[in-house]
C-alpha cells in the first residue's frame, strides 16, 4: 500500500508541473509564411463570399484571406478573383467554389516585379461544387501545387489556361494551353495528361468501379466562349499587385477596421490596386468655343 500511495502521488507531481509546461509550447501547426489572399477583382449580379465564418456581400476591389473561402454566384451573374500567388480565377453563374486549402510561402527578396511569375511556393486545394470555373496562372515556380477537385474527380494544373464544369452527372476539364493531369479518383494515381485543346469528361463509373475519364477535342462552337471566360480571369490578374509588410495588420472585407499592432516575424500579404499606365486623356473644350470654325 504505501508503495501504491508514493507511486500516486509521484504521479501527481508529475502532472501539476508537466501542465504548465505542455501549456507554455509552441502550439502545432503554426503557420510558415503569410496569410494567403483573394482579391475579388470583378463582381457582377448577386454573389456571396463566406470567410472566417461570415458572410459578406461581394464586393469589388477587396482581399480576403483565402483559406475555408467559400465563393458562390446565383444566376446572371459572376466574380473574377486574383489568388496572392498572381492566378486568376473567373466564377461563372450559380456556381460555388470552395478554397480548402491555399498556403504560400514568404516571398522570395529577389523575386521579378513581372506579375506573370509566382512570387513564391505555394500549394492550393480548391474544391468546385457546381458550376463552372475559369483559371489563368503565370509561370509557377518548382514546389508549387495547384489541384481543382469536382465531385467526380479533378485535375493537377502545373500552368496555364483552364477551365472546369461540373454538374449531378459529369465533370469537364478543357485545357485551352497549359500542362494540366486530369485524375477520375483518388485511385487514379497516375492521371491522365491533357494536350491543348483537349477536353476531358469525366463521369461515374458503374457500381464498385472508378469513374471513366474520355479525351477528345474541344468542340470549335466552344472555344469562342471558353476564351472569353478564362480573359476574364487573365485581365484580372492585371488589376491588382501583392506585396508582404512586416507590419502586422489585419485586413478585412471593404469597410472593416484596420488593426495593426507590432511588427510580427512573420509578413503579411496585401492587396494593391493598380491603375492603369497609360489612364486615358480627358480632353475638354471651353464653351465659347463650340461652334467655332477654328
Amino acid at each position: 500500500m504505501k508503495t501504491t500511495y508514493r507511486t500516486s502521488i509521484a504521479a501527481l507531481i508529475v502532472v501539476f508541473f508537466a501542465v504548465p509546461i505542455a501549456l507554455s509550447q509552441p502550439q502545432l501547426g503554426k503557420k510558415k509564411g503569410p496569410m494567403s489572399k483573394l482579391y475579388l477583382a470583378e463582381s457582377v449580379g448577386e454573389s456571396q463570399i463566406t470567410t472566417d465564418g461570415r458572410l459578406y456581400e461581394a464586393k469589388q476591389a477587396t482581399a480576403f484571406d483565402a483559406p475555408g473561402t467559400v465563393l458562390e454566384t446565383k444566376i446572371d451573374s459572376h466574380q473574377a478573383f486574383v489568388y496572392s500567388n498572381g492566378t486568376g480565377m473567373y466564377v461563372d453563374e450559380n456556381t460555388r467554389v470552395e478554397v480548402d486549402r491555399f498556403v504560400q510561402e514568404p516571398f522570395r527578396p529577389d523575386r521579378n516585379t513581372n506579375t506573370d511569375i509566382e512570387p513564391s511556393i505555394s500549394q492550393s486545394d480548391v474544391f468546385v461544387a457546381r458550376g463552372q470555373v475559369g483559371i489563368c496562372t503565370g509561370q509557377m515556380i518548382s514546389g508549387s501545387t495547384m489541384n481543382y477537385g469536382t465531385p467526380h474527380g479533378g485535375v493537377n494544373i502545373r500552368g496555364g489556361k483552364v477551365a472546369v464544369q461540373t454538374n449531378e452527372k459529369e465533370t469537364t476539364i478543357y485545357l485551352l494551353e497549359g500542362d494540366v493531369t486530369v485524375r477520375g479518383s483518388g485511385r487514379d494515381v497516375g492521371g491522365t495528361m491533357l494536350k491543348p485543346g483537349e477536353k476531358a469528361t469525366i463521369r461515374p463509373g458503374p457500381p464498385g468501379r472508378p469513374p471513366t475519364v474520355t479525351i477528345a477535342p474541344i468542340p470549335k462552337e466552344m472555344m469562342s466562349s471558353l476564351d472569353d471566360k478564362v480573359a476574364v480571369a487573365c485581365n484580372a490578374k492585371k488589376t491588382v499587385s501583392f506585396e508582404t509588410i512586416e507590419q502586422k495588420s489585419t485586413f478585412g472585407p471593404e469597410g472593416a477596421p484596420e488593426v495593426t499592432g507590432t511588427p510580427s516575424p512573420e509578413p503579411e500579404i496585401v492587396a494593391r490596386p493598380t491603375t492603369p499606365t497609360n489612364p486615358p486623356v480627358t480632353v475638354t473644350v471651353s464653351l465659347d468655343r463650340l461652334g467655332s470654325d477654328e
